[in-house]
């Protein structure tokens, strides 16, 4: 293995970290061009076909919930019934219909977008997905609000609350404050983005962001011990040279059944300042607030190297065995 200078490392580390962030900055320019065009269908409906004719020949019934599945089962347009299927429902899907090409576009054009969905006030659902399977579990989204997907326990977070007009007043858009585990187990942040119409609040645009391919253009590249932690401390990830070295177990994919089982693996087991080991836990507070530090793990010293993604609040760091 090439032995690199630290202002080698701290050049290369500079490079993922601005990979990262381009790829997400475009994430965030393409989910707000998505709900400015959502919005304008909203304002405009009589331009598109929005008959119910023939809907129900499309659509399947669980429950109460009505939903259609398409190419191959990755996108959904969807009522989870928390609001009575009625005509004037069936028209606003029927609506949403039209959005599918720009919706499959940007699932494919973003490098770490694995879903991209709508979700209204009125339970009404509308995305692409990577996964296939995703149809054999909907069934549970029957007389589920999706305006309260906090209560699902998904994320500890109220996915409305974060954009809606008394914490977004500005329309800017928000990360999600903390990497989680989705439904389908998968290792994601997301961005939110509020949609209006009539200047009234109606739902968010909420693609889903991998974190694998984050750390695939990143720290899985590099010979040298590599890191990714959250700016709460969650380790997000390491790469193999550190897995061989470090006291650490980093997210495996596994699909999880249990909510609160999954938060407990995030928010306790892989949040570095509640780990056991002293030396992990001042080496999570080092990287809080600190670019360049020594520090000792099991009685060898390393030199830590830092750079940051803002948008998402990811510490990539280079550990250099003194």
């Amino acid at each position: 293995m090439k032995v690199r200078s630290r202002e080698e490392i701290r050049d290369v580390l500079k490079s993922y970290a601005g990979t990262i962030s381009g790829n997400c900055r475009e994430m965030m320019r393409e989910t707000a061009e998505l709900a400015h065009f959502i919005e304008d269908m909203l304002d405009k409906p009589d331009r598109y076909d929005t008959s119910s004719e023939g809907m129900d020949s499309r659509y399947s019934r669980f429950g109460e919930a009505y939903m259609l599945f398409e190419e191959g089962k990755r996108y959904i347009n969807a009522a989870s019934g928390f609001v009575p299927v009625d005509e004037k429902v069936k028209r606003e899907l029927r609506l949403y219909e039209h959005a599918k090409r720009k919706l499959g576009e940007a699932h494919r054009k973003l490098r770490y977008c694995d879903e991209m969905w709508i979700f209204t006030n009125e339970s009404l659902a509308s995305g692409w997905m990577d996964y296939e399977y995703i149809a054999d579990t909907m069934p549970m989204l029957e007389k589920i609000d999706l305006t309260q997907l906090h209560a699902l326990k998904l994320t500890r977070l109220s996915w409305f609350d974060i954009v809606n007009p008394v914490n977004d007043p500005e329309r800017k858009g928000a990360w999600s404050p903390f990497p989680f585990i989705e439904m389908f187990g998968q290792w994601v942040y997301n961005y939110l983005f509020p949609i209006y119409t009539n200047n009234s609040f109606k739902g968010i645009m909420a693609p889903h962001a991998n974190i694998e391919p984050m750390l695939e253009d990143s720290i899985y590249k590099s010979e040298e011990m590599m890191i990714a932690v959250h700016d709460d401390s969650t380790l997000m990830g390491m790469n193999a040279a550190a897995s061989e070295c470090l006291p650490l177990e980093a997210y495996k994919f596994r699909f999880w059944l249990e909510f609160p089982e999954k938060i407990t693996r995030v928010r306790n087991e892989l949040n570095l300042m509640k780990n056991t080991s002293d030396d992990i836990v001042w080496l999570a507070d080092g990287l809080r607030w600190q670019n360049e530090f020594e520090h000792m793990i099991d009685g060898k010293t390393y030199t830590v190297i830092r750079e940051r993604v803002p948008e998402i609040g990811m510490n990539l760091a280079a550990l250099i065995a003194g």
